[in-house]
C-alpha cells in the first residue's frame, strides 16, 4: 500500500496551489477545525499525515503534533516543510492499524482523507481511539461516498491502472457515524460542488455549500465525524 502513496509524494502538494484545490481545502477544513477545536499545548496525533498539510497548520497554532504515515517519501517532504518553517513536529513511519503508542497518549486525534485506504474502517478507528486520552476527541474526515467526488474518483480508478483510488473505499456519512467508537458522535457533510467546478468562483461555491446545509444534505464530497472518549 505504501508504494502507491510514495509515487504521489513529489507532486501531492501541487493540488493546493490550484484554485479548485485551495477552495476544496478551505471547505474541508471548516468542519474539521470546528470539531477538533485545537488549543496551544495540546498533543494531537495526525493519522495519515501525508506531506503535513494539517500537521503544520496545527503546529503554527501552538499544538504539539505527532504525525504518522506509511509513506517515507511523504514523511520526508513533511519533515522538510516543517524544518523550513521552523516548526518542531515529530513525524513517524507507522501503520494506522497498529499505532506505536501506549493507551491514552494523545489529547486529540485527527485524520483527513487517509482512512479510506485502511482495510477495515472500524478496526482502524478503534486503534486511534485506543491511544486517545479519556475526555479526548477524535475527528475523522473522509471522501464522501455517493457523491460527485467519489464518482469522479471511481471513474478515474476504472480507467487508470495506477490510480491510487483503486485502493480506496468511499463511505457515506451514515457509515462513518456507525463506525465511530466513543460517545456523542456527530457528523457533517460538505463539498457539494463537483470536481469540474471553477475554483475561482468562491462566492458561488459557498452559496452552494450554504444551500446544501439548509437542505440537510449528507451526500457531500467530504464527510466529517467527531466522537469523545469516556
Amino acid at each position: 500500500m505504501a508504494e502507491i502513496f510514495d509515487r504521489k509524494a513529489g507532486d501531492y502538494d501541487d493540488w493546493y496551489t490550484r484554485p479548485l484545490g485551495a477552495l476544496v481545502d478551505r471547505v474541508e477544513k471548516e468542519p474539521i477545525y470546528a470539531y477538533l477545536d485545537p488549543h496551544a499545548g495540546e498533543h494531537i496525533l495526525d493519522v495519515g499525515c501525508g506531506t503535513g498539510n494539517f500537521s503544520l497548520e496545527l503546529a503554527r497554532r501552538g499544538v504539539k503534533v505527532t504525525g504518522i504515515d506509511i509513506s517515507d517519501p511523504m514523511l520526508a517532504k513533511a519533515r522538510k516543510k516543517a524544518a523550513d518553517a521552523g516548526l518542531a513536529i515529530e513525524f513517524l513511519h507507522a501503520d494506522a492499524m497498529n499505532l506505536p503508542f501506549g493507551d491514552n497518549t494523545f489529547d486529540k486525534i485527527v485524520s483527513v482523507t487517509a482512512l479510506e485506504f485502511a482495510p477495515d474502517l472500524k478496526a482502524v478507528l478503534e486503534e486511534s481511539y485506543r491511544v486517545l486520552k479519556p475526555v479526548g476527541r477524535m475527528v475523522i474526515g473522509l471522501i464522501g461516498g455517493n457523491s460527485l467526488w467519489s464518482r469522479h474518483y471511481e471513474a478515474r480508478a476504472a480507467r487508470e491502472p495506477d490510480c491510487l483510488f483503486r485502493y480506496a473505499r468511499f463511505y457515506t456519512l451514515d457509515e462513518l457515524l456507525a463506525a465511530m467508537p466513543g460517545k456523542n458522535v456527530q457528523g457533517k457533510a460538505v463539498l457539494f460542488f463537483g470536481p469540474d467546478f471553477d475554483g475561482t468562483k468562491v462566492d458561488e461555491a459557498l452559496a452552494i455549500e450554504a444551500a446544501a446545509a439548509r437542505e440537510g444534505r449528507t451526500n457531500g464530497g467530504f464527510i466529517t465525524a467527531v466522537s469523545y472518549k469516556d
